[in-house]
């Protein structure tokens, strides 16, 4: 299954936290085509999320600033409570089989 929209972003982010890079550098790091990388930086940038930057060799490097630091902080705790929903499903079912076993457990007992 192909990664989501905000899995992308999240990837995005999650490369340009640790320190600016290069569009080769997050290319490689995030395997999606420069083209659609290009694009998802562009978002980033026009909304505030990331800079892009230029260094004293005159290279363009992307980063996070900080509403892109909490904006990422924001998406990967939501990918966990997504996960975490994905779960509660199989805890509550577990807990009603841990209900019923102590049940018969007890009408064993009883008789």
């Amino acid at each position: 299954m192909s990664p989501s929209k905000l899995d992308k972003y999240l990837n995005i982010l999650e490369v340009l936290i640790a320190r600016p890079q290069r569009i080769d550098k997050i290319v490689s790091k995030v395997h999606m085509e420069k083209g659609e990388l290009k694009r998802r930086l562009r978002f980033l940038v026009s909304n505030g999320v990331a800079e892009e930057r230029r260094t004293a060799g005159n290279t363009t490097v992307y980063a996070l600033n900080d509403r892109g630091f909490a904006v990422f902080k924001a998406l990967r705790a939501f990918k966990y409570f997504e996960k975490l929903k994905e779960s509660l499903p199989v805890i509550d079912e577990a807990r009603e089989i841990a209900s019923m076993l102590s049940k018969n457990s007890r009408l064993s007992r009883e008789k």
